[in-house]
């Protein structure tokens, strides 16, 4: 017998709460995770869209699950950047908490690579990525560290780079040492972020790559990179030294790339 109500119940009752209790109407579900179920909102007097997540029922009686949960809302409030989804609403259904922000509507990157077929030169790339370090710097100054950095949670529109989901994040903890962890994504500091970006970035050099041979290779192999981004993909995936901030991060990109027009 379950304890919880079930999702399918639960996006019934959502939905009825969202169309008669409050000023907006639901469009849809666009996203579901192993945490929480993402739905599409329009105010119903602008028209303006909004997204509304909530907890996955499954963790409803998980305490550690809520704390994590309603820890993602601080820190939505907390940051205030233009370039993260506003808080406009929290609230609880049925012992499920929800929220309601902003909907940033650009393309993710897995959608501009794999589903519009972009292209990424390399100037393109770092210039891209240097846009991304301005955001992820003023979260790292905000002690908060986001641990998903992948192309789903990275957006861009109008040439602006904007990142969302925050539920895997943490507050920065700088005690802990990397030997101490066997999978950097869970770091929590910045180096968590920073081995992210390094994957980020790989997506986007091997958006030009087209495979000439069956056999796997190393992306060192397969990408035909200067020796100085080899180095710098590297420190970023830990391979190499890591980089002490984000800051020096984006202070390192090589050189040549500071005179590449976008």
């Amino acid at each position: 017998m379950l304890n919880y109500i079930s999702d399918f119940k639960i996006n019934h009752l959502m939905k009825r709460y969202i169309d008669l209790e409050t000023p907006y109407q639901f469009q849809k579900i666009i996203g579901k995770g192993s945490y929480g179920v993402a739905y599409l909102l329009v105010h119903k007097d602008t028209g303006i869209q909004y997204v509304l997540k909530r907890m996955r029922t499954k963790h409803s009686g998980d305490e550690r699950q809520k704390r994590k949960f309603k820890q993602e809302v601080t820190m939505l409030k907390l940051l205030g950047l233009p370039n993260v989804p506003k808080l406009v609403f929290e609230g609880e259904l049925e012992g499920i908490p929800f929220y309601i922000m902003d909907f940033i509507d650009g393309n993710t990157f897995e959608q501009e690579i794999f589903h519009e077929g972009k292209v990424f030169s390399l100037e393109k790339s770092f210039i891209i990525l240097e846009k991304l370090f301005e955001v992820v710097i003023k979260l790292h100054e905000r002690n908060i560290v986001h641990r998903d950095l992948r192309i789903p949670n990275i957006l861009i529109k109008n040439d602006i780079i904007y990142i969302i989901d925050f539920g895997l994040a943490s507050y920065i903890n700088s005690d802990v040492l990397v030997k101490e962890i066997e999978n950097p994504k869970t770091l929590e500091d910045h180096r968590s972020d920073l081995y992210f970006i390094g994957h980020f970035l790989l997506f986007l050099l091997y958006s030009t790559y087209s495979p000439n041979s069956r056999k796997e290779r190393s992306w060192q192999e397969e990408l035909q990179l200067p020796d100085d981004v080899k180095t710098y993909i590297e420190r970023l995936l830990l391979i190499g030294p890591a980089f002490s901030s984000a800051e020096e991060a984006r202070q390192s990109i090589p050189s040549f790339i500071n005179g590449a027009v976008p």
